[in-house]
Formats: C-alpha cells, sequence, structure tokens
C-alpha cells in the first residue's frame, strides 16, 4: 500500500515537472516579442519610467524618450532572439550612442 502511494506519488510529481517545463518553453516570449507586441503608448511608459530610474540614480539623459524608443525598435527587430530585458537593452543603446551618461557629483 506505502509502495503504490509513493510509485503514485512519484508520477504525479514527474507528469507535472514536465508539464511544468514544457509550458516554460512554449509559452514564453522573448523579449523582441515582448517588445514587438506592445503598442506606443506602452512603449513610451516603459521607457519613460525607466529612464526616470536612471536620473533618479544620476544618470543624465541627453535625448527625448522616443529616440529610445526607436532604438529599441531597431534593436529587437535586428536582434530577435532579443537577448536582453528591455531595462538592460536601454542602457546598452543610451551607453554606446551617449545619450546615457553619469552625472558628475
Amino acid at each position: 500500500m506505502i509502495r503504490k502511494l509513493f510509485l503514485s506519488l512519484l508520477t504525479l510529481f514527474l507528469i507535472s515537472t514536465l508539464f511544468a517545463c514544457n509550458k516554460t518553453e512554449v509559452n514564453e516570449k522573448s523579449y523582441a516579442e515582448y517588445w514587438n507586441e506592445l503598442d506606443m503608448n506602452q512603449k513610451q511608459w516603459i521607457v519613460a519610467t525607466e529612464l526616470e530610474k536612471l536620473k533618479a540614480i544620476g544618470y543624465t539623459v541627453i535625448v527625448e524618450e522616443y529616440y529610445f524608443i526607436d532604438r529599441l525598435d531597431v534593436y529587437y527587430n535586428d536582434n530577435p532572439p532579443g537577448d536582453l530585458p528591455v531595462p538592460k537593452a536601454l542602457k546598452k543603446i543610451g551607453f554606446s550612442t551617449g545619450t546615457l551618461q553619469m552625472s558628475a557629483k
């Protein structure tokens, strides 16, 4: 009886684990897919929020949000796997173009 219960629980555990792994691989979106499905208002809100966070910790932003939105559109369309989340991609773009700089204090 205990053996049957143990085997049943083990089987249930393995099936649920396999289901969870399969679900993660099939249903999760890449950062590029996520970004490309957003409308302009959502993109503007995300970029504005991230830029405000960066300003709050001492960075200077040289350009407006729409510059970053355009650059992120290019980044995620030229880089289909979208290996960086939006905040990291935004920083990468800002630092590489000189449009995001650390403020001198």
